[in-house]
């Protein structure tokens, strides 16, 4: 079954949209060639950017961003499957998506009215290979990070940006502009 089929017929169904005023869905879509090692990846980087303001024990959410707990929902849905360390409710509608790969995504394909993120500009490799990101990504995985490690940890950092000053994903226009202004980069 093809990428977009598959996409398109399953990634969606069942899934009931209960995002709470402090709770959001964050979808990660990874596009392209391997994409579910690469999932593996970006979902790595994500929880460490979650994780790192506002996390406490025995959370219920996969972590917070922007001071709201957040759920990551790998996509397409049931690919994160194999996926560890993800304690939240993956089966609800996402309240944003982000698509990392070059790979189009038809917009029809997504759930109408989510917004779409594309990645920002990472910093520069030595900052991620070599930085504080890095070392705990090691800690925390016995591994050096990977591109899409980063990438995920970016992605993560840029909708903490967005959402901090917003108390989440609302008002749209005023999320959207925020999201926008960190495209160019952020600082970690």
């Amino acid at each position: 079954m093809s990428f977009k089929c598959f996409l398109s017929g399953a990634i969606f169904a069942g899934l009931a949209s209960s995002a709470a005023a402090h709770e959001f869905t964050a979808g990660l879509l990874v596009t392209g060639s391997d994409a579910v090692p690469r999932l593996t990846e970006v979902v790595n980087g994500f929880l460490l950017a979650a994780d790192e303001r506002d996390g406490h024990a025995n959370e219920t959410s996969d972590g917070h961003l922007g001071g709201v707990d957040v759920q990551i929902l790998p996509l397409p849905h049931g690919s994160g499957a194999g996926l560890t360390g993800l304690s939240g409710n993956p089966s609800q509608r996402p309240d944003v998506v982000v698509i990392f790969g070059d790979e189009p995504v038809q917009h029809a394909m997504l759930p109408p009215g989510v917004p779409i993120v594309r990645p920002g500009t990472l910093p520069p490799d030595t900052v991620w290979q070599q930085g504080n990101f890095a070392d705990r990504y090691r800690a925390a995985y016995g591994r050096a990070p990977t591109r899409d490690a980063a990438s995920g940890y970016n992605e993560a950092r840029r909708l903490d940006h967005a959402i901090r000053p917003l108390d989440g994903l609302s008002p749209t226009d005023a999320f959207q502009t925020s999201i926008k202004a960190t495209s160019g980069g952020t600082e970690w």
